[in-house]
């Protein structure tokens, strides 16, 4: 007969996992999970981002775990941290939104110097590569989502699929566009390039 596992505080928990201990980090991470899920898309309003934001938060969580001991109120610092990665989303997103507005609005060269006019093209045909590296379906997903503007719902109802499946499918295609302009470098030049452009119309 299998005996029930141990129950533990949060705090004890937390110290466990300051030793190392993964089979704490697991049921902490559970304990975890619908409080985070409502936090993150509270900010976010983003439904795709939370599982990938929620799994980055504990991969930080876990790897400053040696700090825990030090923490007054972890439970403050693993949502602070999970606070700081919602807002590096928005931030890039915010990025995302101004690149395309900047296609849209087919900016002149008086905007925009001939280097910065090329490192924004380079971005974009990096972006496009990558969608289109992505498997049919993930693309179809991708654009009723990113291009035409469907909610999740919508797609759902359009392809006849589940919920689960729209989500995981498209979290999976943003995080393989995320990877290839990562190893592009674009998204660090990004900000440099873009930075004076949002300063200048927030």
């Amino acid at each position: 007969m299998m005996l029930p596992a141990p129950s533990y505080s949060e705090n004890e928990l937390l110290l466990q996992i300051a030793e190392g201990d993964e089979n704490a980090f697991a049921r902490l991470y559970r304990l975890y999970v619908p409080q985070l899920s409502r936090f993150i898309f509270s900010i976010t309003k983003s439904e795709v981002m939370v599982d990938e934001m929620i799994q980055e938060a504990f991969l930080r969580l876990w790897m400053n775990r040696d700090k825990l001991h030090e923490l007054r109120n972890p439970k403050a610092w693993i949502f602070k941290v999970a606070a700081n990665i919602c807002y590096t989303y928005l931030r890039r997103l915010l990025v995302e939104r101004k690149v395309k507005d900047i296609i849209q609005s087919q900016i002149s060269s008086e905007d925009l110097t001939t280097e910065q006019s090329i490192h924004v093209k380079a971005l974009i045909e990096a972006i496009r590569e990558a969608v289109d590296q992505l498997t049919p379906q993930r693309k179809k997903i991708y654009n009723m989502s990113r291009e035409q503007g469907m909610s999740l719902a919508e797609i759902c109802s359009d392809l006849g699929l589940s919920m689960s499946t729209v989500k995981n499918t498209l979290t999976t295609s943003l995080q393989f566009i995320r990877e290839h302009l990562g190893r592009q470098g674009y998204i660090i030049s990004l900000f440099c390039i873009l930075l004076f452009i949002i300063k200048k119309n927030i």
